[in-house]
C-alpha cells in the first residue's frame, strides 16, 4: 500500500499460479516474489504488500473418499462384464463383427480411465499425475467418438456403384436407404478411414497441446 491508496487493496487480474496433482504431502509452504522491473515499469512504486489473497480450489475429503471408493468398486466390475462379453462373443459361430470389437474397445478404454491410480498420489510425489489423467481421459472420449460415428454409419451406409457411400452426402432419402448384406466389407475399419481419421488428428494435436502445457 502506498500513502495515497493506505489501506485500499489492488484490484489486480487472476493469474494462474500452481496446479498440484498428488498431495504427498501434509502441508505445503508457498513462496510468492514480486520481482521489479524497473526498464519495464514492473511492480514499480506499489508500496509495502501486507496482505495477499489467493483462491484456491480442491476437493473436500468427503467427495475424495466417495470417487476413489467408486473407481476402485467400478474398476473390477467392469473388467468381469467386459471379460464375460467377449467371452460369449467368441462362442458364436461366427467371427465378431466391427461393433462388438468397438464395444470391447471403448470397455478396454472405460476401464483404463477408471483405474483408482489417484490412491498412489497420496503417498507418492508423482507431479505427471494431472498428464496422465489428460491422456486417459483423451483416449476415453476419442474411443467414444469413433464408437458413435461408426454406430451410425451402420445404419447409414449404402451401396452406391458396388461402393459404400453415406447417403447424408449424397443427399439421399434416408427412406430409400437399402440395407447392406455384405458384412465382410461392412467390418472393416479401413471403410471409416474418412470419418476416424479427424478424430485420431485432433486427438494428436490436444495431445501435443497438453505435452506443452504441462
Amino acid at each position: 500500500q502506498t500513502v495515497d491508496n493506505e489501506g485500499r487493496c489492488y484490484d489486480c487480474d487472476l493469474l494462474p499460479f500452481m496446479e498440484v496433482g498428488s498431495v504427498a504431502h501434509k502441508y505445503y509452504l508457498l513462496n510468492i516474489r514480486l520481482p521489479v522491473n524497473v526498464r519495464k515499469k514492473v511492480n514499480v512504486g506499489i508500496g509495502e504488500i501486507k496482505d495477499m489473497r489467493l483462491v484456491s480450489i480442491h476437493q473436500n475429503g468427503g467427495f475424495t473418499q466417495v470417487w476413489f471408493g467408486m473407481k476402485t468398486f467400478l474398476t473390477p466390475s467392469i473388467l468381469i462384464i467386459m471379460i464375460w462379453y467377449w467371452r460369449r462373443i467368441t462362442l458364436m459361430n461366427r467371427p465378431p463383427v466391427l461393433l462388438e470389437k468397438l464395444i470391447l474397445a471403448l470397455g478396454i478404454s472405460m476401464t483404463f480411465i477408471n483405474i483408482p491410480v489417484e490412491w498412489f498420489s497420496i503417498g507418492f510425489n508423482w507431479t505427471w499425475m494431472l498428464l496422465f489423467g489428460d491422456i486417459r481421459q483423451g483416449i476415453f472420449y476419442s474411443m467414444l467418438l469413433s464408437f458413435w460415428i461408426i454406430f451410425c454409419g451402420e445404419h447409414l451406409m449404402v451401396r452406391v456403384g458396388g461402393r459404400l457411400a453415406w447417403p447424408v452426402f449424397l443427399g439421399l432419402d434416408l427412406r430409400s436407404v437399402l440395407l447392406l448384406q455384405d458384412q465382410t466389407e461392412r467390418n472393416r475399419l479401413s471403410v471409416y478411414w474418412k470419418q476416424v481419421g479427424p478424430i485420431v488428428f485432433g486427438s494428436f494435436c490436444l495431445f501435443i497441446f497438453d505435452m506443452c502445457e504441462r
